[in-house]
């Protein structure tokens, strides 16, 4: 793993801090790190309240797309949900079909779901053919089709209208379609443009069920728990709307989660209560995921749209299953992946590398383990015959769906965002299409190599924290014994209540990140499965930390006595108790 540069914040002056006496000069200064500076943007952050109006009909298209789906439900005519294979469209079909069948629509009974490994990502003219000979009359995509140009001109030419809900960036060109919703197209002035498609598809139902012409017996928050696995899964960042949408749905998931859900959760020994935005995206979806990795998406739709607790505990143990076989089968690809790119013996401002052997389905995992590694976009496909598909991968530095479109001429279809994208590209022209992409990173790259940052909120003095103290009430909290602390008594632990409001962390809202330096390292050990993770016990000069790692066994020789740390203050539960633990996201020696 490459050494990462640190970016310290600097202080801020004490006329600022003046100007929040409510709240600890720490998470003042967290939230100025984030953006949140004035009053009114605190009291919405922490309230988690969206920043501006989010009427769904300030989205451009969906006057006719309401019109539309109201009109043929009235009609009778067959409506089917053309999601797809990840986390993000499968809640997104879920979503809506749900709501579709609140409303009394005659509803293709299940969602069309492609499958990754033969028929790809987006719309695809087999598909439409079999939707237009099973008689149904509208399709309504959700997280695809905004840039299936020829698919959309032949599902017109088949007589089937056609609705796309999509949250990618749209080509210069949009689909023919009776309408589009996507707040990145032009012309679309809605204020939030970072939804992904189960937020899109959010937006789409709130319209429905405001416009239903009879009473329906559904209240839109009872679909945020899929909206919140959606957009965590989908790495948005969490901030506005989607967080205000991913608090919501987070609330619901820890009080009264769906069956399919609930059943997940048991499986992975998740606790009601205790579900995160981490939980989410780390538990969770990999989960829902593993399913159109490996095989069919369906299991996983089926997951979350099951009335039976039967069938639920069923599918949720396929799903976990599936989840274990698909870890096994990254670290095998990720390791014959990391050959292919040593074996070139030069560092490269970019890779690209194919393999008849590799799977599509676990590609970009492959690939964003690859660029946490190596600090570079990096590209990983099947190869085939005579098509070749994968993921692509990057780094701040270089916008890979924008890379992509310079070289559109070459491939058969593509599609993402800054960070992540899919992409399908005649074998023939593969070698081209890795040199273009060289070029362009190069290109990009020319002024300064890109090197991994880190950005530091502050320097803690993990000495102010009464660690056993604090410990002692998280537990009895934990089990139900005390909730009447008086936490301003206690160093340390109005601390953690604070930066427990600025929840959920993820993209955009990152988990606050400290350094503290000149720690006294007593005890380090190699764990894991693998030995991959480094356990260290740490002392502060007054108390001892237990640290934690991650895939950072490395440091286990290069470390000595002392070090300095970049890490989270988290918790952890075990054997009934709460204790604080640092997990550690860069070290070096003092």
């Amino acid at each position: 793993m490459k050494p990462k540069n640190w970016v310290i914040a600097p202080r801020l002056p004490e006329e600022h801090f003046a100007r929040f006496p409510q709240l600890p000069p720490l998470v003042v200064q967290l939230l100025y790190n984030r953006g949140v500076r004035e009053p009114g943007q605190v009291t919405r952050f922490l309230e988690c309240q969206p920043v501006q109006d989010t009427d769904p009909f300030q989205l451009k298209g969906m006057d006719r797309a309401v019109e539309c789906i109201h009109a043929a439900i009235r009609a009778g005519d067959p409506i089917a949900i053309y999601g797809d294979y990840d986390a993000d469209g499968v809640t997104a079909a879920a979503l809506l079909m749900q709501v579709l069948g609140a409303l009394g629509a005659h509803l293709r009974p299940y969602p069309y779901i492609p499958d990754r490994l033969e028929e790809g990502y987006g719309l695809n003219r087999s598909a439409l053919d079999i939707l237009a000979q099973e008689g149904v009359r509208l399709v309504i995509t959700v997280d695809c089709g905004i840039r299936s140009l020829d698919e959309a001109e032949h599902a017109h030419a088949r007589n089937l209208e056609l609705i796309i809900t999509d949250h990618h960036a749209p080509g210069e060109t949009l689909p023919y379609a009776n309408a589009v919703i996507n707040p990145k197209q032009p012309g679309c002035t809605y204020p939030f443009k970072q939804l992904t498609g189960a937020g899109v598809a959010f937006k789409l139902a709130q319209a429905l069920l405001r416009t239903a012409e009879h009473r329906v017996a559904l209240d839109e928050t009872a679909l945020l728990d899929l909206v919140a696995l959606g957009t965590v899964a989908d790495v948005a960042p969490l901030v506005d709307e989607n967080r205000a949408l991913v608090a919501g749905g987070l609330a619901q998931l820890n009080t009264a989660p769906r069956l399919g859900i609930r059943a997940l959760m048991e499986q992975a020994g998740v606790q009601m209560g205790a579900v995160t935005a981490y939980t989410l995206s780390h538990i969770l979806a990999p989960r829902l995921n593993a399913a159109g990795r490996l095989e069919s998406a369906y299991a996983a739709y089926a997951l979350l749209v099951a009335t039976d607790a039967a069938e639920a505990s069923t599918l949720a143990s396929q799903l976990e299953e599936q989840n274990r076989e698909r870890q096994e089968r990254t670290v095998d690809m990720l390791e014959r992946a990391r050959r292919l790119i040593l074996s070139d013996q030069v560092s490269s401002h970019l890779y690209l590398i194919a393999d008849p052997a590799f799977s599509e389905g676990i590609a970009g995992l492959v690939a964003a383990r690859l660029v946490e590694e190596f600090y570079r976009p990096v590209l990983v496909a099947r190869l085939g015959n005579e098509v070749t598909r994968g993921s692509a991968r990057s780094i701040p530095e270089l916008h890979i769906t924008q890379a992509l479109d310079e070289c559109a001429a070459l491939l058969e279809r593509y599609g993402g965002h800054s960070a992540a994208a899919g992409f399908t590209v005649r074998t023939a022209n593969l070698l081209e299409l890795h040199t273009r992409l060289l070029e362009i990173a190069t290109r990009v790259f020319t002024e300064r190599p890109p090197e991994p940052t880190l950005y530091i909120d502050a320097r803690l003095n993990l000495r102010a924290i009464n660690r056993r103290a604090v410990e002692d009430v998280l537990t009895m909290r934990m089990i139900g014994r005390d909730k009447s602390v008086n936490a301003q008594a206690q160093p340390g632990l109005e601390l953690l209540e604070h930066i427990e409001r600025l929840q959920p962390f993820g993209c955009g809202n990152p988990e606050p990140l400290f350094v503290t330096e000149g720690m006294i390292v007593r005890r380090k050990q190699c764990v894991g499965g693998d030995g991959q993770h480094l356990k260290l016990i740490l002392h502060d000069g007054k108390q001892e930390w237990e640290a934690i790692a991650f895939r950072q066994a490395n440091w286990h020789e290069a470390i000595g006595e002392r070090v300095d740390i970049a890490y989270h203050l988290t918790t952890n539960d075990y054997n009934g108790r709460r204790s604080l633990q640092l997990k550690v996201e860069d070290l070096r020696p003092a």
